[in-house]
């Protein structure tokens, strides 16, 4: 299992995204619409993962979705835009979720996507959601329709990947929780991964569980990704409601 992206629910326009990065000499792309969700997004490819810029494009049509990441995207877009959600890939999403419901967890239904790329090509994938024990919620799952060096072997070739973040990875997350010991071990027990105190080590990826305090808005959120090596010459970038720090 591998971290596929990082979902940022943005109150704008994708391409301001886009626009903000350029100015930084950071290449983003556009990615495309998600026409029964009612969203759309932005795209910033790294290594082996992305991070995800999602905007409420329909509000009426994503009102009415089932999607829970749409449903939390409507809920957290009406107080913050920052870092909402993580997404783990993996090549066999029935049986995980058969897998996940022996141990007992409860899963949605595997919910297909789609969405209509900027080329016109359209892109499809399956997700796998769980529900979550408290208000954190369970990172995801994806399927992509494409394996992995089909899908990047592409993406490079349509020039969608930075050529300075080919070698970029994502190493730490942090979440700002009100119950940190407790959502560490509960993800320690879904992943299988180690666990030093509040952190817990999830593929190659180390999840930090920090106690709430009342300078974030995202309360049981994520607040601050680690990128290695970083984007530019730049410890920190604030962007949009979180932030991005080098190693």
């Amino acid at each position: 299992m591998q971290l596929d992206h990082i979902v940022h629910f943005i109150k704008r326009n994708p391409q301001e995204i886009i626009d903000y990065l350029s100015v930084r000499n950071i290449k983003a792309v556009q990615g495309g619409r998600h026409e029964k969700w009612g969203t759309y997004n932005s795209l910033l490819y790294l290594n082996s993962s992305y991070i995800e810029f999602l905007a409420i494009e329909n509000k009426a049509t994503a009102m009415q979705s089932d999607n829970p990441l749409v449903q939390q995207a409507v809920q957290d877009l009406a107080t913050f835009e920052g870092l909402g959600q993580v997404c783990f890939r993996t090549e066999n999403i029935e049986a995980l979720k058969q897998e996940l419901n022996e141990k007992g967890y409860k899963t949605y239904p595997i919910f297909p996507g789609e969405r209509m790329r900027a080329d016109g090509q359209m892109i499809k994938w399956k997700m796998l959601f769980l529900q979550a024990k408290r208000e954190v919620p369970f990172p995801f799952f994806i399927q992509w329709e494409q394996d992995d060096h089909t899908r990047y072997e592409e993406f490079k070739s349509l020039g969608m990947i930075d050529q300075q973040l080919i070698h970029t990875k994502i190493k730490d997350i942090k979440y700002i929780v009100e119950s940190p010991e407790e959502t560490a071990a509960e993800w320690r027990e879904l992943f299988q991964g180690k666990q030093h105190g509040t952190n817990v080590m999830i593929a190659d990826v180390s999840f930090e569980f920090a106690a709430y305090n009342k300078k974030y808005a995202n309360k049981n959120r994520p607040v601050h990704i680690t990128l290695q090596p970083f984007l530019n010459n730049e410890e920190t970038i604030q962007l949009f409601g979180s932030s991005y720090h080098s190693l």
